[in-house]
């Protein structure tokens, strides 16, 4: 299993608009599509970054999961980023491979 985070530091003025977007727009189209084991927004809490740091995470079987999810659904991230806002986001992927679960 893969974890899928994408880190989105967001500026304090569309906090509430962006929190909100992620948890009632894109994670639940996001599970429609059912690519992913489950899909999770959490905010960091000891972020050095300015603003407000989230991350939404996604369980993923393998790396072909999250490929069909940046050909299908990461334009969604990416067009709400720039259109409405520019210069007010930052974002950044990561993948990690589980190695223990216990």
């Amino acid at each position: 299993m893969i974890l899928y985070n994408i880190t989105v530091i967001v500026d304090h003025d569309i906090e509430v608009e962006f929190k909100e977007w992620a948890h009632r727009i894109f994670l639940p189209e996001l599970a429609k599509s059912e690519i992913f084991k489950s899909q999770s927004l959490l905010k960091v809490l000891d972020s050095p970054n300015e603003g407000e740091t989230y991350s939404l995470q996604m369980i993923a079987s393998d790396a072909d999961d999250i490929k069909s999810f940046q050909e299908s659904h990461l334009s969604l991230l990416h067009d709400k980023t720039q259109d409405v806002w520019a210069n007010k986001i930052y974002l950044f992927e990561s993948r990690m491979q589980y190695i223990t679960v216990l």
